[in-house]
């Protein structure tokens, strides 16, 4: 009977010590530090694609508000009408014709002639995704909209034009402002009250007959965020997702449309985006629709400056989108030293004293102060000699006039292979102060292969993560999806970008933004419809890391037979950091050694759920951070760790 007993015990010790053995533990010793960290790891990539500024962080509701829609490749005078209805009233007559003889500036040459023959003739902007029934002017009821719009009378107008907040059928949600012309263009300013809820449209009534001349028409919420900028302001809801990311830096305005598609006069031009924003050059946008550059220059540096992130802007080379077809040549070398003054009247714009000329500008735009700009990026994702000869001449001038100022070079668009290799050799042989901005999308699978990538790169010139993402396999509606395993990927990548902090000193997931129903890319970290934001599993990685950045890297081991379990460990003068995420399928047991840090009580964030989850507008929160607690005595802290979660735990040192 003995025997027995002693034979069972045995057994049931041998089941339970394998789960012993397995158990991880993670050791490190606050006081032991490896590297110092950047303190501008982790920021913000806006690039406008995805309507993610018109139709997105831009606060205008109207679309097209100034007749200039036009397609580069394929121009149709139908293009101009884009985002209006005309004759939406029974029983009325007229009609509405492109005009560009007279206009209200050169830069918007376009605007629309619209001629009542009988009847009270009305049209309207439809704003962005209106249907049949409704219109895409999302207003609140009792909030205030700030409108203004360009008319004139044509010559031969008799009456009056009525402006109104109406429903699609032209039922008035606002008290109109009825308008007498006068044969000159003329702005007309007017706040209107949304007396309900409703997907609107602002209309415009013709009361006579005759024509009437109609550009630049704009409605914005009154609480916008910088509603006094002379852009109009930003959403705020838009805005507070940004601030929530506690972004170092914020990198603008792209990516491709930097470059220009096809032809030379789409090259981004900063100028054409400053001063009042009646007059800014609107231009097509590589990505099939208008930049209105109503969020221009001036609003992207206050931006940054209400994120308390640096700016760091990036022009163009003078070469043309490398992956699509050019339809004309890049600039010559002769127009690239010419051009090298806007850059240099950028810096002047942003850095200048009051009594320069673009200096003068921006106070007269209602910053004096400087922006104090450090950084500027020459050249988006570039490659080969016809960069290389460019940025040289570019370089060169900025570095005569501003050697204060960091430049950041292109290493082209993907992740491995010639082409990268050759972009660094040239970099480390000629420009090895630069920091090199490094952009790639790639499987998840190959993150996790790959979070040691910069543990083997010299420790001599840095590099700037300026786009990186975990691409899925397409999986509904032709989406890549956010997934929580996509952000998992992510995150476990980030812990070797913290682990070589110095080196990689930037990096920002790409892109940033995308309107729902109106996106060309996907994954993307924020979407948004006409109302709601919606955030997901890969925001909430970049918000966890962001808010829990070291100033040292903590030297630490990890002993676990889970191979797909990663780690950091980070301090600042009063905190540590354990960040540990496990992207296996099982859920781990964790002993935590820590040797130098006081007995006491940890909060950790966490996010985790099931493998391929994802938020969408009707489940916004089923993946989303929770917060807990876990004590810490004589050193040692046990916890356990979810499958397919990432966890950051946060130390008192003091």
């Amino acid at each position: 009977m003995r025997s027995l007993l002693t034979r069972s015990l045995l057994v049931l010790l041998c089941l339970l010590l394998p789960s012993c053995a397995f158990a991880a533990t993670l050791t490190a010793d606050a006081d032991v530090t490896t590297v110092e960290m950047s303190d501008t790891l982790y920021g913000l990539f806006f690039e406008d694609i995805n309507y993610g500024a018109d139709g997105g962080l831009y606060a205008e509701l109207l679309q097209n508000r100034s007749f200039e829609y036009e397609d580069i490749l394929n121009p149709r005078a139908i293009d101009h009408y884009n985002g209006w209805g005309f004759n939406l009233t029974f029983g009325a007559k007229g009609k509405a014709t492109v005009m560009t003889e007279d206009p209200l500036n050169i830069n918007n040459p376009t605007y629309m002639r619209v001629t009542c023959e009988k009847g009270d003739y009305r049209f309207a902007n439809l704003g962005y995704q209106a249907t049949t029934l409704a219109g895409g002017v999302p207003v609140e009821v009792g909030k205030n909209y700030r409108c203004f719009v360009y008319l004139r009378n044509a010559g031969d107008f008799s009456g009056t034009v009525e402006v109104a907040l109406t429903k699609r059928t032209g039922k008035a949600i606002a008290q109109a402002q009825t308008l007498t012309l006068t044969d000159a263009w003329q702005k007309y300013e007017m706040t209107f009250t949304a007396a309900s809820t409703e997907d609107a449209v602002l209309s415009f009534i013709l009361h006579g007959t005759g024509s009437v001349d109609v550009d630049m028409a704009s409605l914005m919420p009154a609480d916008a965020f910088g509603a006094d900028w002379p852009g109009g302001g930003l959403r705020s809801d838009l805005v507070q997702a940004l601030m929530d990311l506690n972004p170092s830096f914020l990198r603008f305005p792209g990516g491709c449309i930097v470059e220009g598609s096809y032809y030379q006069s789409n090259f981004y031009d900063w100028k054409d985006t400053v001063g009042p924003v009646e007059t800014r050059k609107e231009n097509f946008n590589t990505w099939g629709y208008m930049q209105s550059y109503g969020l221009g220059y001036f609003e992207y540096f206050c931006l940054a400056e209400a994120l308390g992130a640096e700016p760091l802007p990036v022009v163009h080379s003078g070469v043309l989108c490398q992956a699509r077809e050019k339809k004309e040549g890049d600039l010559t070398l002769k127009e690239v030293r010419e051009y090298a003054q806007d850059i240099l009247d950028l810096i002047e714009f942003a850095n200048g004293d009051v009594t320069s000329t673009w200096g003068a500008l921006r106070a007269e735009m209602g910053h004096p102060e400087p922006f104090n700009l450090k950084y500027l990026g020459i050249g988006n994702e570039n490659w080969d000699s016809v960069y290389w000869t460019r940025f040289d001449i570019l370089y060169n001038c900025v570095k005569e006039a501003h050697p204060e100022i960091n430049i950041v070079s292109s290493a082209g668009p993907v992740a491995e292979g010639a082409l990268p290799s050759s972009a660094w050799a040239t970099i480390r042989a000629r420009y090895p102060d630069t920091i090199v901005d490094e952009h790639y999308y790639m499987s998840g699978e190959w993150f996790l292969r790959n979070t040691s990538r910069y543990d083997r790169y010299p420790r001599t010139t840095k590099v700037f993560l300026g786009e990186f993402a975990a691409h899925e396999p397409v999986q509904y509606n032709g989406r890549r999806p956010n997934s929580l395993y996509s952000a998992l990927c992510e995150a476990a990548y980030m812990t070797g970008l913290e682990r070589n902090s110095d080196v990689v000193v930037m990096a920002s997931y790409a892109p940033l933004m995308a309107r729902e129903g109106m996106q060309q890319w996907t994954p993307d970290m924020i979407w948004y419809n006409s109302r709601e934001v919606m955030l997901t599993p890969n925001y909430y990685v970049q918000q966890m890391f962001a808010r829990t950045v070291g100033d040292q890297v903590v030297a630490s081991s990890c002993e676990s037979t889970n191979q797909l379990l990663y780690h950091v460990v980070t301090r600042t003068a009063d905190k540590l950091y354990v960040k540990l995420v496990n992207v296996s399928d099982s859920e781990e047991d964790m002993t935590l050694s820590l040797t130098n840090v006081p007995d006491g009580t940890a909060v950790y964030t966490r996010l985790s759920g099931e493998r391929d989850a994802i938020n969408s507008f009707t489940t916004k929160d089923r993946v989303a951070p929770v917060s807990g607690e876990c004590t810490i005595a004589a050193g040692m802290a046990d916890l356990l760790l979810p499958a397919y979660s990432v966890t950051i735990l946060t130390f008192d040192l003091q």
